[in-house]
């Protein structure tokens, strides 16, 4: 197994982590807000379990001033923390959750191919350009929204947590940030900024809700999608570059409809499978031309390593 090939199988393991704990998360959270605990709790349960396992990270190695500044911080913590979640419930008034599952990862995936090929320098190969339109139909026949008729504000607000998410993709890769130390940028930032403000509206009342779900959506919503999930997709981008690891999120929706269907007694409709399988291919014209742009810049390193160089020579008049 060349490393090339070591390089795509790491990245396609911390995607499908990602990808099936960020599933489970939409469905922990369609159990979680039909009990008593509220979307500021889950947001309070998930920052503030990540920020208690992580804080040992920005202890160590601090905020990262020296790669981010103090913009770039707080820009991570916008776009991938307590701002985006409240960004993101917001769009719940007005749209469904489950059109949230399928554009906020499907449009974040779009717009890392077009914030790649502008930032990060990365290749715009035919098979990439095919797997953005195809993950942008899928999402779209998904959702219902190829009409337009189907449209709302929340799907408006949807799409834009998707170029929030991306744009945190773009800044850590565009930096070099490990990923457990962005991570934990995020969720003790969060919890520092989201915590004093829920603490003051919404005082003890988490407290009133039973404490098995209590705890179940602590363990999910705080360790696994807070630490977990951030972790493993940020480390998924750092093996297949920011538009492939990007576009592995897509597959949530996938994912959420098979978890729905299995735990939630939810219903398959038939264009929803055509729109997944979409996805699906969409997903893998991505991960094929990473892979093709991979050996194309290991074969022009092999080139140059074995050419013999050649050293210009002259004539010596009299």
């Amino acid at each position: 197994m060349d490393a090339s090939t070591k390089t795509i199988l790491s990245g396609l393991f911390w995607g499908g982590i990602a990808v099936a704990v960020l599933s489970g998360s939409l469905v922990m959270l369609r159990l979680g807000v039909q009990t008593s605990l509220t979307l500021f709790d889950l947001a309070a349960l998930r920052f503030g379990i990540a920020a208690l396992l992580l804080v040992g990270v920005i202890w160590r190695r601090g905020w990262a001033m020296d790669k981010l500044g103090i913009l770039g911080v707080l820009a991570l913590i916008t776009c991938n923390g307590a701002p985006y979640i409240m960004v993101l419930s917001f769009g719940f008034e007005f749209a469904p959750a489950s059109d949230a599952g399928a554009i906020n990862p499907g449009l974040m995936a779009v717009f890392v191919g077009i914030l790649g090929w502008i930032f990060l320098s990365e290749n715009m190969r035919v098979a990439k350009i095919a797997g953005i339109l195809a993950v942008l139909a899928g999402t779209a026949l998904f959702t219902d929204l190829l009409t337009l008729r189907q449209a709302s504000f929340g799907h408006l607000i949807f799409a834009i947590t998707g170029g929030m998410w991306a744009s945190y993709v773009i800044i850590v890769r565009k930096t070099n940030l490990p990923a457990l130390h962005a991570t934990a940028i995020v969720a003790v930032g969060s919890a520092l900024s989201f915590l004093p403000v829920y603490l003051v509206s919404f005082g003890g009342q988490i407290l009133q809700a039973p404490a098995r779900d209590i705890a179940a959506q602590a363990i999910y919503q705080g360790a696994l999608t807070g630490a977990l999930a951030v972790f493993a997709f940020t480390k998924s981008t750092e093996y297949l570059g920011a538009s492939a690891g990007a576009a592995l999120t897509a597959l949530i929706p996938i994912v959420t409809l098979i978890m729905g269907a299995a735990f939630l007694g939810e219903t398959v409709d038939g264009w929803k499978i055509f729109a997944c399988a979409l996805v699906g291919l969409g997903v893998f014209l991505t991960l094929y031309a990473q892979r093709s742009s991979a050996a194309s810049r290991r074969s022009e390193m092999t080139e140059q390593q074995t050419t013999p160089r050649q050293w210009p020579t002259g004539e010596s008049g009299a």
